[in-house]
């Protein structure tokens, strides 16, 4: 793997991927309850502003989040209940960014007039749905299936400080404590 590779998805147990979901995720939240706040009478031209701007925050962090996502996925196992996962997670966040760009493009005129559009509204619930379900499926990618985390007793100072985490292990199965096979997360510690 490159060295700039490497810089983009992150250090060993500080993937880049998660930290950018959360300011994608937290843009497009804020967009979505401005538009339904302002629907509902609360400050409608201010909220008809404001939800283009964080939703436009959204669509400009979409770009780093897929790119570090992909290299993520790349990365798993062919064949793998976590590559199939990941990449059902991949297609609903595409859906998901698509119809925040048409609610983008439906609530321009509102942000000019000052009001919620009905059209922007409705895409943008419905592309909010599809961001908890595509959301839940990342989460499920970490917490399930432990994509790029590191489980390892290593010191708060190992834990915390970039870099003193050793590169990525070989990838394929490892015996566990137990005796049985258990998946390989690709990371290993320094001893």
């Amino acid at each position: 793997m490159s060295l700039l590779t490497s810089l983009i998805k992150g250090l060993e147990g500080k993937p880049s991927h998660p930290p950018l979901t959360d300011v994608v995720v937290g843009a497009y939240t804020v967009g979505v309850a401005m538009l339904v706040a302002g629907t509902f009478g609360l400050e409608q031209e201010a909220m008809a502003k404001g939800a283009l701007l964080a939703i436009s925050g959204g669509l400009i962090v979409t770009l780093p989040t897929a790119v570090t996502g992909m290299l993520d996925y790349l990365d798993l196992p062919r064949r793998s209940a976590a590559r199939t996962l990941a990449l059902v997670h991949l297609l609903v966040m595409v859906t998901a960014t698509l119809l925040f760009a048409a609610t983008w493009l439906a609530q321009r005129p509102g942000y000019v007039d000052g009001e919620v559009t009905t059209l922007g509204l409705i895409l943008g619930v419905v592309a909010f749905g599809l961001l908890v379900v595509g959301g839940t499926l990342g989460g499920a990618l970490a917490y399930v299936y432990g994509v790029r985390v590191v489980k390892e007793d290593v010191s708060i100072a190992d834990a915390l400080i970039p870099g003193r985490l050793e590169e990525p292990a070989p990838a394929g199965p490892q015996r566990g404590r137990s005796g049985g096979s258990v998946p390989r997360t690709g990371w290993s510690v320094r001893g």
